[in-house]
């Protein structure tokens, strides 16, 4: 009788996975720190100052890793992910950071802090024994990402 070399070979309880998914959202920021003068602002932020503000396709990525679990054969169910991804970056969707996401009243909402915000939202949210946020890859539109890990 033969066995699959990989069946109770311990391989895949062995190995850690890192499995990632992704979400989109849209949102409006304005570049602005309420310490700085007008000018200051202006000098730092040219066009991303503007009173207006600016709005972005964003997509938020979320890097998971762990062994996978032998009787599922999944790391963590993309369900969970999907739920957590969405759980965060929905208080973003079609809103504007500044005044609609209470942390950035005070924080400016570039991308990096917006990254920065989502990945530690993730970390508190995410409750799956075993399995570890790996990092977030947060893209304003098609050429700029920030990572944060």
């Amino acid at each position: 009788m033969s066995q699959n070399p990989h069946q109770n070979s311990g391989h895949r309880q062995n190995a850690i996975v890192t499995i990632a998914r992704k979400v989109h959202f849209s949102s409006g920021h304005r570049y602005f720190n309420s310490r700085l003068s007008d000018e200051e602002n202006k000098k730092i932020f040219g066009k991303h100052y503007s009173t207006h503000g600016h709005g972005h396709n964003f997509t938020l990525e979320g890097y998971f890793n762990g062994p996978i679990n032998p009787e599922s054969g999944l790391v963590i169910n993309l369900i969970e992910i999907d739920q957590l991804l969405k759980k965060v970056s929905d208080p973003f969707d079609h809103h504007f950071i500044n005044t609609d996401v209470p942390y950035f009243k005070d924080v400016v909402p570039t991308t990096e802090n917006i990254a920065t915000y989502l990945y530690k939202e993730l970390k508190k949210e995410l409750k799956n024994p075993g399995v570890q946020l790996l990092k977030v890859r947060l893209y304003e539109g098609d050429t700029f990402w920030v990572d944060v890990q």
